[in-house]
């Protein structure tokens, strides 16, 4: 591999955790106006339709470029591991937050997975949905030696818009249990995640200036559809479309800021962010009304933005603390944040 490869590929990885990092602040951000009943018609819906749907997509982007699963001990590995990362503190956090009725608690939150860390469960839905796809597509292009490899990519197809159309029936019928309808509405995202990264080859040919006139296209069509409509009104499906249409720009300006922001201090800090994403997601909302004595405040005013900035901090500070403290202990590393160390690191 050549000197030259090996920069870009950090570039790109450090991009990733950049973007990673975005988002990550974006829900902080989110958090600290919703949790202090300060959300606004402008601030707050931008943020609102760019956080959750970004880190979706990042997450299926690094699917994408991940390596595709070849057969079934691939599949029950790459799920393990998954399920380890995502599920583990899923449950441990409704355990430690319902003590007292830990198995209850986990049957509710099953059921109505927005009472718990729903992004975690959403998030393995959404993975498992593919590598089941990608089992499919790799058994079809082995079978009888290889004979059927052209349908591959259909068989693929067909098993993801499967499940697809599985998650809306659900919706349609008005199940509960893991509640689908989260699922039906970050599908797309992971999806166009995935296949960004399915084809990023394709995508790294853009020439840079159409590149640039995409990412101001995207951000001024943010803003405008930010100012003339309410972005968080999705009562038919005309406004749940015009919603993720927002989101899709949203998701697409941030991407290409970062993506063109040099080398520097703000983008290496965002990087290092972007690389305890979930340590901070599942913390720091839990501290963002430390600050908050009842008192109501506009963030349209230097009293309410002073606190919405002091809060942010605060909340900031308390959560690296934490992350500090509880990442020197690996079993509390495993049940708070699901990451898994080697023997030789604990």
């Amino acid at each position: 591999m050549s000197e030259r490869t090996e920069v870009r590929r950090a570039a790109r990885s450090q991009t990733i955790d950049a973007i990673k990092g975005a988002a990550i602040l974006l829900v902080m951000a989110g958090h600290v106006l919703v949790w202090n009943h300060m959300e606004d018609a402008y601030v707050y819906d931008v943020i609102k339709v760019i956080q959750m749907p970004l880190f979706i997509m990042v997450s299926g982007y690094l699917c994408g470029i991940g390596k595709k699963v070849q057969n079934l001990s691939d599949y029950g590995r790459i799920l393990k591991k998954r399920a380890l990362a995502y599920l583990t503190p899923f449950f441990f956090w409704i355990i430690l937050l319902h003590p007292r009725h830990p198995f209850s608690s986990i049957v509710r939150v099953l059921f109505d997975l927005d009472e718990g860390l729903w992004f975690l469960m959403t998030l393995f839905i959404l993975t498992v949905m593919i590598y089941t796809a990608q089992l499919a597509e790799s058994g079809v292009r082995r079978w009888k030696e290889g004979r059927f490899a052209k349908y591959a990519a259909a068989a693929f197809w067909a098993v993801y818009l499967l499940l697809a159309v599985f998650v809306l029936l659900e919706t349609l019928l008005g199940w509960q249990f893991l509640s689908p309808s989260l699922t039906r509405l970050y599908l797309p995202f992971y999806l166009l995640g995935y296949l960004a990264g399915e084809y990023r080859a394709c995508l790294e040919k853009i020439p840079p200036a159409l590149k640039k006139l995409l990412c101001a296209v995207s951000l001024l069509g943010l803003i405008f559809m930010a100012v003339v409509w309410d972005l968080q009104d999705v009562g038919s499906l005309l406004l749940l479309g015009r919603q993720l249409a927002a989101s899709v720009l949203g998701c697409l300006a941030v991407t290409l800021l970062l993506a063109f922001l040099k080398d520097g201090r703000l983008k290496r800090f965002l990087a290092f962010l972007g690389g305890y994403t979930l340590e901070i997601y599942v913390l720091h909302f839990h501290f963002a009304t430390v600050l908050n004595q009842g008192k109501e405040y506009s963030l349209y005013t230097w009293e309410g933005f002073g606190f919405a900035l002091a809060s942010f901090v605060v909340m900031s500070l308390i959560t690296a603390v934490i992350i500090l403290v509880t990442k020197k202990f690996w079993l509390l590393d495993f049940l708070l944040y699901g990451k898994v160390r080697k023997k030789a690191d604990r």
